[in-house]
């Protein structure tokens, strides 16, 4: 008969779920205030979350070009509540920047292109939108055809997480891969994350962030919309000002609108009756 152990503590290895923040070459002072425009209003949408610094599209020169100093970064990011777990690139001085804040140093290589030859001899992918052209070609003694718009395709499946009571003040619910339906009211103070849509049937008066991996293409849907702050792939909205009339109160549709740069998030009235 196996006897249970009697260690006090075990050690278990597992994955953390950080955000990943991919900067791209730019002096140090604007590369900081970009990242602090992105975090957004302190609380940030991120807060509590752990952070990774992604340096691997830098070179040495740019580097030693634009003064790139870790130390500033950890600092701006703890000051809005982000804890620097990880920082990635490919530069001897990175790495020992990184061991100084007790940081771990990944060593990550810059995306290659592919070579022109290998391009050039690839075929162009079929679009949704070819099929669709030669469907209606081949068809066009039919005068009954409908243009049908294409419908988009996704790499794997996304799956809903669906919460059947209200998120009370103080709790956070994250859909990691998934679209969230929370069939319920959203209390301030309360936060509902999700890589895809969230849907809310309730009022929403807490937080609400859709595409928290990045997707630009995220919704956040409310049947009755009086939020803190909204957020899709990073770029948010808060109302201390007061909502919209249109949109107080009212079921609501966020989305980004693509049509500007840059793109802007934007509040739509619905009509679900």
């Amino acid at each position: 008969m196996n006897k249970p152990s009697s260690a006090l503590l075990d050690i278990k290895f597992a994955k953390i779920k950080a955000v990943t923040f991919a900067l791209r070459p730019a002096p140090l002072q604007e590369s900081i205030e970009a990242l602090k425009k992105r975090l957004g209003p302190t609380p940030s949408v991120y807060s509590a979350e752990p952070a990774v610094l992604d340096f691997s599209g830098w070179n040495n020169t740019e580097l030693n070009e634009h003064g790139v100093e870790l130390k500033a970064y950890a600092e701006m990011l703890k000051a809005a509540g982000v804890l620097l777990v990880e920082v990635r690139g490919q530069s001897e001085a990175l790495e020992t920047q990184a061991e100084e804040l007790g940081v771990r140093f990944e060593t990550a290589e810059a995306d290659q292109a592919e070579p022109e030859a290998e391009l050039k001899s690839a075929p162009p992918p079929e679009t949704p939108e070819a099929a669709i052209t030669e469907t209606q070609t081949a068809d066009e003694s039919d005068s009954t055809t409908v243009s049908h718009p294409a419908v988009p395709s996704f790499d794997t499946p996304r799956r809903t997480m669906v919460i059947d009571q209200s998120v009370r003040s103080g709790q956070k619910i994250y859909a990691q891969g998934a679209d969230l339906i929370v069939m319920g009211q959203v209390s301030a103070g309360a936060e509902v994350i999700a890589d895809g849509n969230v849907h809310v049937y309730g009022v929403l008066r807490g937080r609400a962030l859709a595409g928290a991996a990045g997707d630009t293409q995220a919704r956040i849907i409310s049947t009755c919309f009086e939020a803190e702050l909204v957020a899709v792939a990073g770029y948010y909205l808060t109302f201390e000002g007061g909502f919209p009339e249109e949109n107080r109160s009212k079921p609501t549709l966020i989305h980004l609108d693509h049509g500007t740069e840059p793109a802007v998030l934007r509040l739509k009235a619905i009509n679900i009756r």
